[in-house]
């Protein structure tokens, strides 16, 4: 009797092991499954919200396209007005405007001396004022474009890698448009962000922006003249018009 007993126990206990491993196959599979639906999902998440930092990027700069901050106008925030934008542009660039080419005005803060944005009626109007910029030179007032964070990080980023450019007395180094011109070559913000990153982690020393990127397997850009193609892509970096000689 026990010897009939015992391989009906035996295989009792193959069957339960048997079937604890299927369940087992069988949860790790929907289990797969469940994360890679999830990680499929997270790459279109990624995907969609960067095409809606691109859009609003995109609103954000085509609604500061007429725009100018205006430092250094010494007067209370509750004192600024069209009329004195007007009076102080046109006595300090020899312009003539008037008040039907300020469509709005509104200091950046309630503090006395705060920055002002100006609302240009039209994108010549901005042009014309910014392209008198240097009058400024050597007075208390100065002047900007109304830039977007991104093109202030942008900006950022461009005017450290020129000062390390600088270093370098031997080519010609400055920025033009959104770009960093050394030399006959050019490099764009994302090819100086990755120099960046690689150098952090080589935490190597450099002193010539040239070297740098070769070193770190950066290609430069084509010759700035090609860049003026690209005119028209939504997404560009725009440099301060004068630089405050009083904050220097």
């Amino acid at each position: 009797m026990d010897s009939e007993t015992v391989p009906t126990i035996q295989d009792l206990y193959k069957e339960i092991v048997r079937n604890r491993t299927e369940i087992k196959e069988f949860i790790e599979l929907k289990i797969l499954s469940k994360i890679e639906a999830i990680e499929e999902r997270v790459k279109d998440v990624k995907i969609e919200n960067r095409e809606l930092r691109y859009r609003m990027e995109r609103l954000e700069r085509e609604s500061k396209r007429k725009n100018i901050i205006i430092f250094g106008l010494d007067k209370e925030a509750s004192d600024i007005s069209s009329d004195l934008v007007c009076e102080t542009l046109n006595s300090s660039l020899k312009i003539d405007l008037s008040g039907a080419d300020i469509a709005d005005v509104h200091p950046i803060g309630r503090n006395k001396n705060c920055p002002v944005n100006v609302e240009l009626s039209t994108v010549s109007k901005k042009l014309q004022i910014s392209s008198k910029g240097v009058e400024l030179k050597g007075k208390n007032i100065s002047i900007s474009r109304d830039l977007t964070l991104q093109q202030r990080q942008n900006l950022k980023t461009l005017r450290e890698h020129l000062a390390i450019a600088r270093k370098d007395p031997s080519k010609k180094s400055f920025i033009k448009g959104d770009k960093l011109v050394v030399g006959s070559k050019s490099y764009n913000v994302q090819q100086l962000t990755t120099f960046t990153k690689k150098n952090d982690e080589s935490n190597t020393e450099m002193t010539g922006l040239d070297r740098e990127l070769k070193e770190n397997s950066v290609q430069p850009s084509a010759d700035p003249k090609q860049s003026n193609q690209k005119k028209n892509s939504p997404i560009q970096t725009n440099s301060r018009i004068v630089a405050r000689s009083n904050l220097k």
